[in-house]
């Protein structure tokens, strides 16, 4: 699911940002960067779910 998502920010960085002349070069690193770093920290908690999930079916 993160690669898809890493793939459709990737997508929408490359197609959107250099089309929108109404933000500086600034914002549209901003955006992009920030975006990147929700999808890192929405993968930090799929990982540590899964490790959870994981902990649990061990204890049965």
């Amino acid at each position: 699911m993160c690669l898809a998502l890493v793939i459709y920010v990737t997508g929408m960085a490359v197609y959107f940002v250099p089309s929108n002349h109404e933000m500086s070069s600034t914002e549209k690193c901003v955006t992009v960067i920030v975006a990147y770093v929700l999808v890192g920290l929405l993968w930090l908690a799929m990982q540590y779910r899964e490790e959870l999930r994981r902990k649990g079916t061990d204890k049965e």
